[in-house]
């Protein structure tokens, strides 16, 4: 935008200031004034900017060959919400699955593998209690059988 010319014009005057009949200094003033209509034309004096995180940010200026690490994540922070969930490529399910493969770590691997051996020494119970109660109704019956015949 070139740089209008907003000074309408200057003013000034001066006071002679002091007590009694040519005793004092005089004092000048110099008042500026712009023109309105310029001045409104060129400032914007709206609070338009205020409260507008909601609306995407123009980032084609973006140079990614110039871009740090904190420059990552602070454009990551902005645009999390526009980043889709699901998806090959561009989404949060790529991100994980990338930073994943590149760290080789899973998330809660001890708490899993945890949790599967409790998983298989339940099984484990659960077949000696059905074969418990098995043998349990086979007595039963064969105790009955013999009562009866």
């Amino acid at each position: 935008m070139a740089k209008k010319d907003l000074k309408l014009g200057e003013s000034s005057i001066s006071v002679k200031r002091g007590r009694g009949s040519g005793t004092g200094e005089t004092v000048s003033l110099k008042r500026e004034a712009f023109n309105r209509k310029q001045f409104d034309d060129t400032v914007n004096t709206e609070f338009t900017e205020l409260g507008q995180s909601n609306i995407e940010k123009d980032l084609s200026f973006f140079d990614p060959s110039l871009a740090t690490v904190n420059d990552f994540f602070t454009i990551y922070q902005s645009l999390f919400y526009q980043i889709p969930k699901e998806g090959e490529i561009n989404s949060h399910i790529f991100l994980i699955n990338e930073s994943t493969n590149y760290t080789q770590y899973e998330a809660q691997r001890e708490e899993i593998d945890a949790l599967q051996e409790e998983i298989d020494a339940l099984r484990a119970q659960n077949v000696q209690l059905v074969e418990d109660l098995t043998n349990t109704i086979n007595a039963l019956t064969n105790s009955i059988g013999n009562i009866d015949g």
